[in-house]
């Protein structure tokens, strides 16, 4: 396969983490990530599209700048923001970007603080993002990527009422929906939230 068209300190990273031999998904993932481009993503297993967003996003932000995120990731439990946490770590030791979590336990005010004061990326359950929304603790006026994470569990009752409102909040810019299925209501999200886009299915 063709070398990943990727930073040469995100490669070494990957190899030193053993992470490099990048499946067609996770390389779809790099190029629509890339592009700009609105793309619903479907795979049967999203673990390693995680490593592939993460390295990606890595190699578009280079460093960090200003104070407001420019990459939210929503994901449906902390253990999955952990995890996207982990690979920023592991893959973006040369860089400087400032990644913080959001998600019910730790105290709001504590990640509030956290965003306020400086993040380039922002991982997050939809509940959590809402209630920082809700008392001004996150700017999504500087976004130019958002990325559903198991997009069909992100639309079920419960958390699709605040995907929608953040949807709403952030600028017309690349949203990005990642699933395990070809149903469920992310056509519907990326029909009114992402239109045009085009769907792939590993």
């Amino acid at each position: 396969m063709a070398k990943l068209k990727l930073q040469a300190e995100v490669l070494d990273a990957l190899e030193g983490a053993e992470l490099q031999d990048f499946s067609t998904a996770q390389r779809a993932v790099v190029s629509t990530l890339k592009s700009g481009q609105n793309k619903w993503l479907i795979a049967a297993d999203l673990t390693p599209l995680r490593i592939a967003v993460a390295a990606t996003i890595i190699h578009q932000l280079k460093e960090s700048y200003e104070d407001v995120a420019r990459a939210l990731i929503l994901v449906q439990n902390s253990e999955i923001a952990d995890e996207y946490a982990q690979h920023f770590e592991t893959l973006g030791k040369h860089t400087d970007l400032r990644v913080w979590t959001a998600y019910p336990g730790p105290q709001l005010l504590k990640q509030k603080e956290n965003i306020y004061f400086g993040a380039d990326v922002v991982i997050a359950t939809p509940k959590r993002l809402n209630e920082l929304l809700n008392i001004e603790g996150f700017n999504s006026a500087s976004v130019k990527t958002l990325v559903l994470d198991a997009s069909n569990q992100l639309l079920k009752v419960g958390n699709v009422a605040f995907t929608q409102r953040i949807s709403d909040s952030i600028p017309l810019k690349q949203r990005v929906s990642l699933s395990t299925e070809n149903k469920g209501s992310t056509e519907a999200y990326m029909d009114r939230f992402a239109f045009p886009f085009s769907t792939e299915e590993y």
